[in-house]
């Protein structure tokens, strides 16, 4: 069971309530674009909790502080990143959240696989280490390719444009996600290796 404890609520709500202010700010000044951002900054923080509750339903462990982290991730890339105008202040925020996320979608694929699959010897490890890195790339790439999705379709829903340099920001996002992405995999992979076992732990 993946409970969420008393500071993940306050953490979630902390966010809630700062994106929530901003959005009735929006409102009372009119500003509707803004209203609309503010909103879906505060959807998108429920979606590790709707992930948190199908991992229950399908008896699935997550990695401990999945959801703190994944709120101030979140957090980094709405509030920040396009509220605060992050994305156009420092040119390397977009590139770095990109390159988190990568590496972060690995590690949270790899304790998935490792928390669910058994192993029931050391040559059968060796196989599931490259098994293990070599899907937990392919769901780091895929999520984020989902990510430049709802960019693209967010920027056609509201007037915000979430894609800033079209093709070329869209490309170079999945490169660093994919980079990121596939630099751990290889790092867990070795690292298992080394260690004569598959660390769960990750």
């Amino acid at each position: 069971m993946n409970r969420v404890s008393k500071i993940t609520i306050v953490i979630l709500l902390v966010f809630e309530l700062v994106i929530m202010s901003i959005g009735l700010k929006a409102f009372w000044e009119n500003r509707w674009k803004d209203l609309g951002l503010a909103a879906l900054s505060m959807a998108a923080l429920f979606v590790p909790y709707l992930i948190n509750s199908l991992g229950n339903r399908m008896k699935l462990k997550l990695p401990p502080g999945f959801l703190p982290i994944s709120f101030i991730f979140i957090f980094l890339t709405q509030y920040f990143g396009e509220i605060k105008k992050f994305y156009q202040t420092f040119w390397w925020w977009d590139l770095f959240l990109h390159g988190a996320f990568g590496a972060l979608a690995v590690l949270f694929a790899i304790y998935v696989f490792n928390s669910s699959l058994k192993k029931r010897d050391q040559q059968l490890q060796k196989r599931f280490a490259i098994f293990i890195g070599i899907i937990s790339f392919c769901f780091s790439v895929t999520c984020s390719s989902i990510w430049e999705i709802f960019e693209f379709v967010s920027d056609m829903i509201l007037p915000e444009k979430m894609v800033k340099g079209g093709l070329e920001d869209t490309m170079t996002d999945l490169i660093m996600g994919a980079m990121a992405a596939l630099i751990t995999a290889i790092a867990y992979y070795f690292l298992g290796k080394s260690s004569g076992r598959v660390k769960e732990n990750l």
